[in-house]
């Protein structure tokens, strides 16, 4: 069954029996690009934690909207427990997206950019339509994977704000660096797992290319991020990324 995220707005008109006109950039995708038929069933979601079953009721080549009717309503155990923000210095775009995907697919609930000692400056801002593509990106991630609920971006900060932000929330931030060898990432999580009180989100901090300065890595460590290691080999910001929401994934699920 084909799956659509549609925004939170539309969330109060959504009842069991009753009928609604989806947005024109939805309906486009089922009218011209999917050729669905009235009749056939799809399923929506608002990024509440619910997914709805709907049939198409009208599909007309000479109005921008498609008009659904509500069959079902359904709240899947697709979310992870444990939220995990993605924190990823800022890397060429191809580079970037692939995490994205790929880390959203896995169930990472946030995106940060930030600005490191070794980002390069051309990576080191984001055009308007280069966050447009991203949050595409993330929703059509979503939208594949059976996911409820749509990872947000935000736009680049400096790393020292994240961690203090991390620090106030109580979450426990993660620096992913090739300076350490211990311990490793899924040891800290089975930690962090079995602890009097879990921590309800965990923030995963990855470098850029050129990993993180030592300085860098000791501010971490003095703002309260906790140091992991993916193992002996040096990876890419967004392998490493992957590997480590995988990781994640599986020890916090």
């Amino acid at each position: 069954m084909h799956r659509f995220h549609v925004e939170p707005s539309f969330a109060p008109s959504l009842q069991i029996g009753g009928e609604v006109s989806l947005p024109e950039n939805t309906s486009h995708q089922i009218r011209n690009v999917l050729r669905l038929h009235a009749g056939e069933k799809i399923a929506i979601f608002t990024g509440d934690g619910r997914e709805w079953t709907v049939q198409l009721e009208a599909i007309e080549h000479d109005s921008p909207s498609v008009t659904v009717r509500l069959l079902e309503v359904i709240e899947p155990n697709v979310e992870m427990k444990t939220q995990v923000a993605m924190v990823m210095a800022l890397t060429r775009p191809q580079r970037y997206e692939l995490a994205l995907a790929k880390c959203t697919e896995l169930g990472a609930s946030e995106f940060l950019s930030i600005i490191t000692d070794h980002v390069l400056k051309s990576d080191s801002t984001i055009s308007s339509n280069r966050m447009a593509r991203w949050n595409r990106i993330v929703k059509e991630a979503a939208e594949l994977s059976g996911r409820v609920r749509v990872p947000q971006i935000t736009d680049p900060v400096q790393m020292s704000s994240v961690l203090a932000r991390f620090r106030d929330e109580g979450a426990t931030p993660i620096l992913l660096w090739e300076g350490a060898r211990e311990p490793m990432l899924a040891d800290l999580l089975a930690t962090i797992r079995t602890g009097a009180s879990p921590a309800p989100k965990v923030a995963l901090v990855f470098g850029p290319v050129g990993g993180f300065s030592p300085k860098e890595a000791q501010h971490a460590v003095e703002t309260g991020a906790v140091i992991a290691s993916l193992g002996r080999r040096i990876l890419r910001t967004e392998t490493a990324a992957i590997a480590a929401m995988s990781i994640t994934a599986q020890m916090l699920r």
